[in-house]
């Protein structure tokens, strides 16, 4: 739809489960969350992992879910010719003010392209959903809902941070 001129590359859709999703705009909150847990996790990184704030992942053939945030292995260049796949993921982010059924749903996209590990950071609840062991069904085999100074293990590391590290 891009090359047919239908749709603009800028329009804030979602393609979820074969439907355009119209994404709402992210409020302030949001916005600086997701800029703040970029850098975060970035930090326990090297070369090797880059991050992706707002952009395509190939999941499957209906599905180029957008996550907030998606820690992928490779460098940036490694994706001039294709979107990474959850194979590629070590893990994603969506930040919830507004969307939490719609990222909820989500999780079963994830799940089935073998996204390791999703977080749904909920800023009404001041929680993080841990999601992981992904099975093909589109389920998770662990989900944990964590507040506080609970700790979050940083996928692909030995390091951990608070869930009160994560919220502004």
């Amino acid at each position: 739809m891009l090359d047919a001129g239908i749709l603009d590359e800028d329009e804030p859709l979602e393609l979820l489960a074969g439907e355009l999703i119209l994404m709402s705009p992210q409020n302030p909150r949001h916005a600086a969350l997701t800029e703040k847990i970029r850098r975060l996790l970035e930090s326990h990184y090297g070369t090797g992992v880059h991050t992706r704030t707002h952009s395509p992942m190939a999941a499957d053939s209906d599905s180029l879910p957008e996550p907030d945030i998606g820690l992928f292995r490779g460098e940036v260049e490694d994706y001039l010719d294709q979107h990474p796949s959850g194979r590629e993921a070590l893990m994603v982010v969506e930040i919830a003010a507004t969307s939490h059924a719609r990222d909820r749903d989500k999780a079963g996209i994830y799940s089935r392209a073998g996204v390791p590990v999703y977080w749904l950071v909920d800023l009404e609840r001041g929680c993080v959903e841990v999601r992981s062991r992904p099975h093909l069904d589109g389920e998770y085999g662990e989900t944990r809902t964590l507040e506080g100074e609970a700790r979050l293990a940083i996928p692909g590391t030995s390091e951990q941070i608070s869930v009160a590290e994560l919220l502004i």
